[in-house]
């Protein structure tokens, strides 16, 4: 005997009429299948945006918070040695900031392992100067992890965080910012600079800014090309490398040149995401982060002024930034 469908069945017993118009289905049809699998796509077109910026919103928050700490170990090595650390030592035995810091970004380890008596790529600091800092890193930069490859066997964690040393004399005789007292960044290497001196007040003088990516070398947001020679004094590119980019290099603090709108060449109008050889940039949407010389954390937009953000680099011309 043949078996029979139970809900089939149950139709049998019904009148003829009724019969007539059920039919009986085994599941959906290609057409229906198809429809459904329509929507689905439709609505993980709608959705992937919307999880995607959540994600890098939490990336922003998580560097705002790298830059905080840093921040605030900066605050604690200027209350316990009364000044702030060196961008980088006088030579010949050559350290930098980020050095410095380590015992107050929770890094007292690595601190004891990096030797301060000899140069910082001396093959005795290989190993220490080839850890990785999480808090120098943010995590919206891509590859964030790689080394930064210096020859002999050295190798450097890199960092996207770093001072400003200067507005440079290029971009003021080129007309972008007007000439200052001052040119000089919070962080000096041939001097000691305290909170005190910053007379423009602490909440008017940039601490850090980003410049991430390095040693890859990345313009306006994709990879550059594998030379530059920018025309303004900044560092040129070669085998597709922005170098300088290592926590423990002295030369990681960066210049304001200011580039043209292509990224390629300076000095120009613009200060943020353009390029990130050797000058503010970062991996976030439409601006940077930095932090300033009172500990606050800000996002400012890639389309600030110049003007207002040299007044931010610089710290002894009694600026007050109001909007930024």
């Amino acid at each position: 005997m043949r078996a029979t469908d139970p809900v089939c069945g149950s139709f049998a017993r019904l009148r003829p009429r009724v019969l007539h118009r059920l039919r009986c289905r085994s599941g959906f049809t290609l057409v229906e299948l198809l429809v459904v699998i329509a929507i689905i796509g439709v609505l993980i077109g709608l959705l992937m945006p919307a999880v995607q910026a959540a994600r890098e919103a939490a990336r922003r928050m998580s560097c705002s918070n790298n830059l905080r700490q840093i921040g605030l170990a900066a605050h604690n090595y200027h209350s316990l040695y009364q000044q702030l650390p060196r961008k980088s030592q006088p030579s010949p035995r050559s350290h930098t900031w980020a050095a410095s810091l380590l015992p107050f970004v929770e890094q007292s380890a690595l601190f004891e392992r990096y030797d301060f008596g000899v140069n910082w790529n001396d093959v005795r600091n290989k190993d220490a100067i080839a850890t990785h800092v999480e808090t120098y890193l943010c995590p919206s930069t891509p590859d964030n992890h790689e080394l930064d490859r210096l020859g002999s066997g050295i190798d450097t964690a890199t960092t996207d965080y770093v001072p400003h040393g200067e507005v440079t004399k290029n971009i003021v005789d080129a007309g972008y910012v007007k000439p200052r007292v001052n040119r000089r960044g919070l962080f000096h290497s041939s001097r000691v600079t305290r909170f005190r001196d910053v007379l423009d007040g602490l909440s008017n003088t940039m601490l850090l800014v980003e410049c991430a990516g390095r040693p890859q070398y990345f313009v306006m947001g994709r990879l550059g090309p594998s030379t530059n020679n920018n025309g303004c004094g900044n560092v040129n590119v070669t085998n597709s490398r922005a170098s300088l980019g290592g926590w423990a290099n002295p030369g990681n603090y960066i210049p304001m040149h200011g580039f043209a709108a292509d990224g390629l060449s300076c000095s120009g109008p613009y200060v943020i995401n353009k390029t990130n050889n050797n000058e503010a940039y970062s991996f976030h949407v439409g601006g940077l982060q930095i932090n300033l010389a009172d500990g606050s954390t800000h996002f400012i937009s890639e389309q600030i002024d110049a003007e207002i953000y040299a007044s931010l680099i610089t710290y002894q011309g009694h600026e007050v930034v109001s909007d930024f």
